[in-house]
């Protein structure tokens, strides 16, 4: 099934829709196309909606605006209650040509279980606004979950039903949706892409992105994981503070900063940096073991740096777990967080 999501469309999506009919005629294909009307009011996009229904095409509409997101996942779970082996996703705006969605949808019935993204070609005629935004996207992808995702705000994804589940579970509702959904098929190792033309129109009229606060929505997916961390380690260095305060053990201040942290650790570790399924129990044992060695490490050098040189024993603990940081994301991705599958 082709999926198109639609919050007051224009003419724009009547000519898509006849270009992909015209386009599956000329090669005697019958896909099921469904529009999911978001909400919209306005006479043009009603007017629009009656066009496609005249023409025998199936348009399901929400009675609010809900979100991209939400307009997505009432296709799909059309789709897995049909019992629909794919969904194609499309943008309403015209970004996407019809050649180039046949395309992606030829390439992952090709490959049966993996998403394929419509991969967009940024070059010097590409807006810098556009440019920037989506080379940002990808960099920090990368850096946080550890996948190189060439377009990742591409509409366009060929989405196979072994995802219907995941997607339907995901509690995003806005574009943010489609993040969160990358995020999953990166974790699950099950993605590729499909290279196809780039269109821009002159300020983009018929998007209905609002930069600023869908962009901090996306970013807040994409960044949740490292924002964690960052709490757990201004936490965890608290603690030490804390405890060594009022002790004065250094031993003791380990221990109690590091029991603190480790629940949590382990947590994001397994769900947002490495993301692996598996033993939970076995895992954390190997988890809890490289944590015994940072104590055994971190003990006497925070002594050794105070009676010696006389630096603070909390400063010696942040530098000791910033270098320490290194050696433990090797040891964790190593041996501890292995994924069984390997990255396609």
């Amino acid at each position: 099934m082709i999926l198109i999501p639609a919050y007051e469309p224009d003419g724009t999506l009547v000519k898509l829709v006849d270009e992909l009919l015209a386009l599956m005629n000329t090669n005697e294909q019958t896909i099921p196309l469904l529009i999911v009307n978001d909400g919209s009011r306005t006479a043009t996009a009603l007017k629009v909606f009656a066009i496609l229904v005249e023409r025998g095409i199936e348009v399901l509409t929400h009675t609010v605006n809900m979100g991209k997101g939400a307009a997505l996942k009432t296709g799909v779970a059309v789709a897995r209650d049909r019992g629909l082996s794919f969904v194609v996703t499309a943008d309403a705006d015209g970004q996407h040509l019809p050649v180039d969605i046949m395309r992606v949808l030829a390439a992952g019935v090709e490959t049966e279980d993996s998403v394929i993204l419509g991969r967009r070609v940024f070059d010097a005629s590409t807006p810098l606004r556009s440019k920037f935004g989506n080379e940002l996207t990808t960099r920090v992808f990368h850096l946080v979950h550890g996948k190189r995702v060439n377009d990742t705000q591409t509409g366009l994804r060929f989405i196979p039903a072994c995802f219907y589940e995941d997607l339907l579970a995901i509690p995003k509702n806005q574009y943010d949706f489609e993040l969160a959904a990358l995020i999953l098929f990166a974790r699950k190792n099950k993605l590729q892409e499909v290279v196809i033309k780039t269109i821009y129109e002159p300020g983009n009229p018929s998007s209905h992105f609002r930069k600023l606060q869908d962009s901090a929505k996306i970013y807040a997916v994409l960044l949740r994981g490292g924002l964690a961390s960052l709490f757990l380690a201004l936490m965890d260095f608290l603690t030490f503070h804390l405890v060594d305060l009022f002790s004065g053990s250094t031993t003791l201040s380990v221990i109690g900063a590091r029991t603190v942290g480790t629940l949590g650790y382990f947590y994001l570790a397994r769900n947002f940096v490495y993301k692996v399924d598996g033993d939970v129990v076995s895992t954390f044992i190997r988890y809890l073991l490289l944590v015994l060695l940072n104590i055994s490490i971190l003990v006497p050098m925070i002594d050794i740096a105070k009676e010696q040189f006389a630096i603070p024993k909390i400063a010696t603990y942040i530098f000791g777990t910033l270098v320490l940081f290194f050696f433990n994301f090797f040891v964790q991705k190593a041996f501890i967080f292995k994924s069984p599958a390997t990255e396609q």
